[in-house]
């Protein structure tokens, strides 16, 4: 199995979470969707691009790079959701990267 490697820009949209309090995975903001153990129904692109600060095309290059699992809904083009445990597993990665690498000096 190939070893996924995290894009400088993610990794910094995960240092900027971690910063802004998401060290914690149960750490929610108010307006944003339960944990996915109480959530079942999967996430909209739109819905994580939304929860994370980051435009769509960015949640659309971590699902083709293979780093944010998702399935299609429909036919040939269909509509892509990403499963809530998906989610969170691709957060705590998230997280954990950017608590491993050291803040960079200038």
């Amino acid at each position: 199995m190939q070893e996924q490697t995290i894009s400088p820009a993610v990794l910094e949209m995960a240092k900027a979470l971690v910063a802004a309090g998401f060290a914690a995975i149960s750490a929610e903001p108010a307006n944003e969707p339960v944990p996915h153990q109480e959530r079942r129904k999967p996430y909209r692109v739109a819905e994580v691009a939304r929860i994370l600060d980051v435009h769509q095309s960015t949640v659309y290059r971590e699902i083709e790079s293979g780093r944010l699992r998702a399935f299609r809904v429909g036919n040939r083009r269909g509509t892509l959701r990403i499963p809530a445990d998906a989610f969170e597993d691709y957060r705590l990665r998230l997280v954990l990267a950017a608590s491993d690498t050291p803040d960079e000096v200038a």
